[in-house]
């Protein structure tokens, strides 16, 4: 794979000077905006608070500015706390995912919430994979809020894999895939039956539970099926993501915090060259399948994301799968990750409450 083309502001002194200057110019830009937003027909929306409305618009800057830069997330795999690492497993439950020579099943980790399963243990296990476009956060302390929700409001242990981001040399797809394999089939090797097993994913993170599902069903892995699959603000059209226009031309992207060049970035740096940008695993909405795993999908009314959640809704239904569709109605891009951030605590409390009723519908553990 040919290696990504660095910049002056991508490597240091760049890097630091840039992050010099945003910092200074958001410090100066600040007052205007405290102003501004007083009245309520001035921010983002008029029903948003004005807590809302500025941490959205510092959340933008702050991922642009990031983006810009590209602030890499190292991989640390140190066992600290609740973290473990975990091996890879037989090559067959990889099949069809081994063909790039520089991307290879490794050691990965990820952190259990509230503590690890116990072989007494008889709750649901969620299998939870973080967001961030694929290149950044990891399954460590940026997940604690959205796992606190999950476990809270759901009678559940959950496992938050850190899987290898494409910021990093070698990590492009299908690093994270192959990572989620090797959890999930971690999972399974604790005697934890598929039956109790859901799995789990925010924006970048729904991508990779949509992927993991597609590959599940490839008999040659021999991977039994999860009882369900939670996507929230699923990221789930990543080939589009390469263009600018699919962001800014977006009817809610003044209401979204998402700026172009951060899910840019992302796509960029997870498709390798090498690959045909219509792969089904880049743009699942063209390439709809059917999985015995019913699915529950959360989209926030004002995101840039809505209409890629309802869309998969659709053409997924076609196929004769399950599926569940909840629509937040004030709520923007990935509310699990960062309510905690953008004043949407009430609401990411909801909706997980709401996937909680879901699994409810499934089957008892």
């Amino acid at each position: 794979m040919a290696k990504r083309r660095e910049t002056f502001v991508t490597r240091q002194p760049g890097k630091a000077i840039w992050t010099l200057a945003a910092s200074l110019y958001t410090v100066a830009q600040l007052p205007f905006w405290l102003v501004l937003f007083i009245p309520s027909r001035y921010r983002q929306h008029s029903r948003w608070t004005y807590r809302q409305a500025i941490m959205n618009k510092l959340l933008r800057l702050f991922l642009y500015h990031s983006s810009y830069v590209e602030v890499k997330t190292p991989i640390r795999l140190e066992e600290t706390g609740r973290f473990i690492k975990i091996r890879p497993s037989s090559d067959h439950v990889y099949d069809g995912l081994l063909g790039d020579l520089d991307v290879q099943p490794t050691i990965t980790g990820g952190s259990w919430y509230p503590s690890p399963y116990k072989e007494e243990d008889r709750q649901r296990v969620i299998l939870h994979f973080h967001g961030g476009a694929l290149v950044t956060f990891e399954g460590r302390s940026d997940v604690d809020f959205e796992a606190n929700l999950l476990v809270k409001n759901i009678d559940a242990k959950a496992f938050f894999p850190s899987y290898r981001l494409a910021s990093n040399a070698h990590c492009h797809f299908p690093a994270a895939l192959q990572d989620a394999v090797t959890a999930y089939r971690y999972l399974l090797d604790q005697g934890i039956p598929s039956k109790r097993i859901v799995l789990s994913g925010d924006s970048a993170g729904g991508s990779l539970v949509v992927s993991l599902l597609r590959h599940i069903g490839n008999p040659k892995t021999q991977l039994p099926a999860p009882s369900a699959a939670l996507l929230f603000s699923p990221w789930l059209d990543i080939k589009a993501s390469r263009d600018p226009a699919s962001i800014t031309g977006n009817r809610n992207y003044a209401t979204d915090y998402l700026p172009p060049n951060f899910t840019g970035w992302g796509a960029q740096a997870y498709i390798p060259p090498h690959m045909d940008i219509n792969d089904p695993h880049f743009s699942p909405l063209e390439h709809a399948f059917h999985t015995p795993t019913p699915l529950w999908v959360q989209v926030g009314g004002l995101e840039i994301l809505y209409d890629e959640g309802m869309k998969f809704a659709e053409v997924m239904k076609g196929k004769g799968n399950r599926i569940e569709v909840c629509v937040e109605p004030l709520a923007n891009h990935d509310i699990l990750l960062v309510g905690n951030l953008s004043g949407l605590e009430a609401e990411a409390e909801h909706v997980v409450k709401l996937a909680g009723d879901f699994l409810k519908t499934v089957g008892e553990t």
